[in-house]
């Protein structure tokens, strides 16, 4: 297990303080004048992994339009084979909104049929 105390040598899931959801959402990622059509493949508080056709460079910073919840400012924080993972610039300003909205709209909606 690695050292809490240096984070400088974790990794993308190592560093992860955050419970992921795994969802099924569309969205829209505005970068550079640009909008890019996406889907969420999961989310947390402080970001989500995207997945879409051609993915930005690492660094980039944008706006993600989650449909149903609103937008949220990102930065690449990965970029790979049409995905990337991003983090929320801000989450301390939507985090709360966000995990209650994911709780309640979204993860109730994904119950197995009986």
């Amino acid at each position: 297990m690695p050292d809490l105390d240096d984070t400088k040598q974790l990794t993308g899931a190592e560093r992860r303080r955050e419970k992921r959801y795994q969802v099924e959402l569309k969205g829209m990622v505005g970068l550079d004048g640009e909008i890019f059509p996406v889907r969420i493949g999961d989310l947390s508080g402080s970001g989500a992994l995207l997945l879409m056709d051609a993915p930005p460079e690492t660094g980039a910073v944008g706006d993600l339009w989650i449909e149903g919840f609103g937008d949220v400012e990102i930065k690449i924080m990965f970029s790979g084979d049409a995905m990337c993972g991003v983090m929320f610039t801000r989450p301390a300003e939507c985090r709360d909104r966000l995990l209650r909205w994911l709780l309640e709209e979204v993860r109730p909606q994904e119950a197995p049929a009986a």
